[in-house]
């Protein structure tokens, strides 16, 4: 059993605690408060005090793709220009071209992920949403990923579809206690008949899941209307042509609710398209969604309603996306560029809140995301050069620049990343 001791303890569901303390024993906590109280209450804990320093919750990135964390390295291996102009397909055929030139191998792929991971913990990221299309490293991935893996589903062909749902049924039997999820990709690269399969299968298993939704104009464009870039280039491309001759004419929510996908355990992501009918269909349904503004900032998709989210009662968290769409994989990051991206609409307290315990709820993992009794141990240490009061905390956490403050993270009550140490694994 140890007290850790803090200048602050942000315990994220009640306000700040300054000289606060917070026992934890065999990877859970067992008491937060007071450090003078607790000191009289559990006298035989081993104490370590983090003095002048802000202990809080580990940050929940609630998507990302880990493992292409790499891809900025691989896109200059292979001479790819950066993508100054152009939408969200020219981004799509770009990564696409890039795995194929780089020749990105099972091994590169696992490589790219383990960097991913070491980058989150070293931002204060320690529990993590991860969509996962390799099939050849489960076994480190059950073993060091630190939140929720979702096995992508992807494709028009039913036997590619059917042996992803076999590679999620073989991770369910070899690691059993690890935290798994199914990711159809989107509504435009997955047939309705297979994506409804899909919702099938993880509503048998009582799996949760994850989906891409209105990311961009350009997705849409191709499902309701059947034109576009997705039409003229990204279907040939991928050699998917014969599969146009099934023109759809639904809105992408509208796909994914005449599939079943609406339902609580439903992660949406991004929904920067959807409009307020929708959005209100997405709050009955009870699923959250997840929101990354730099990801979608980059790839000129649009700013997401988030006004009409909050109005309808949508839970919200927020996610990185990944390296081949944003410039680092840290939700401190995103936290300060949403402050502004999203024109005030969201307060600091409203951004701390979708980095904690919206995103782990949004996960359902209702044990992460805020320090509390019987919650697992999961935190990280910021020491930034000068505290802020006590009453200018939320306000703090939300600018720039409070990744390079992290010094710990701790995961279940075991150190992941140290700064002392530069650990990061």
């Amino acid at each position: 059993m140890k007290l850790f001791c803090c200048r602050y303890i942000l315990p994220i569901q009640s306000p700040a605690l300054e000289q606060g303390g917070m026992v934890v024993d065999q990877g859970r906590i067992v008491a937060v408060g007071s450090a003078a109280e607790l000191r009289r209450r559990y006298p035989h804990a081993e104490e370590v005090n983090f003095g002048e320093g802000i202990l809080l919750p580990a940050l929940v990135n609630a998507h990302t793709h880990l493992e292409l964390s790499d891809f900025p390295q691989w896109a200059a291996a292979v001479d790819e220009p950066p993508l100054e102009q152009g939408g969200f397909t020219d981004w799509l055929l770009r990564l696409i071209r890039v795995k194929i030139a780089r020749r990105v191998s099972g091994d590169d792929s696992r490589q790219s992920w383990l960097h991913g991971v070491a980058q989150s913990l070293r931002s204060g990221s320690g529990v993590i949403g991860d969509i996962l299309s390799e099939s050849g490293f489960y076994a480190t991935v059950a073993e060091q990923l630190p939140g929720r893996c979702y096995i992508e589903v992807l494709g028009h062909d039913p036997i590619r579809v059917h042996n992803q749902w076999q590679n999620l049924d073989h991770c369910l039997e070899h690691w059993p206690t690890s935290q798994w999820g199914a990711a159809p990709h989107a509504p435009y690269t997955i047939s309705d008949d297979l994506l409804a399969q899909s919702y099938r299968y993880t509503s048998c298993r009582h799996l949760p899941t994850t989906i891409h939704v209105a990311e961009s104009a350009d997705e849409v464009e191709f499902l309701h209307q059947h034109r576009g870039p997705m039409v003229d280039q990204f279907y040939p491309f991928v050699g998917w042509t014969p599969f146009l001759d099934v023109q759809r004419h639904k809105r992408p929510l509208a796909c994914l609710e005449q599939a079943g996908a609406l339902r609580p355990d439903t992660l949406l992501v991004h929904g920067v398209h959807l409009n307020r009918e929708e959005i209100a269909t997405v709050a009955r349904a009870g699923c959250s969604m997840a929101l990354c503004p730099r990801s979608n900032a980059q790839l000129n998709c649009g700013v997401a309603p988030v006004a009409d989210y909050l109005a309808a009662g949508v839970n919200l968290a927020l996610g990185t996306d990944s390296l081949a769409s944003n410039d680092s994989l840290s939700i401190w990051d995103e936290m300060a560029f949403a402050r502004d991206w999203f024109n005030g609409d969201l307060s600091a307290d409203q951004l701390l809140y979708m980095a904690t315990l919206g995103g782990a709820k949004a996960m359902g993992l209702d044990d992460l995301g805020c320090l509390a009794p019987g919650c697992r141990a999961t935190f990280q240490l910021l020491e930034p050069e000068q505290l802020p009061e006590r009453d200018q905390m939320v306000e703090f956490l939300c600018q720039a620049e409070r990744s390079h403050d992290v010094s710990l993270v701790v995961i279940d009550g075991h150190i992941r990343y140290d700064q002392t140490t530069q650990e990061g694994r």
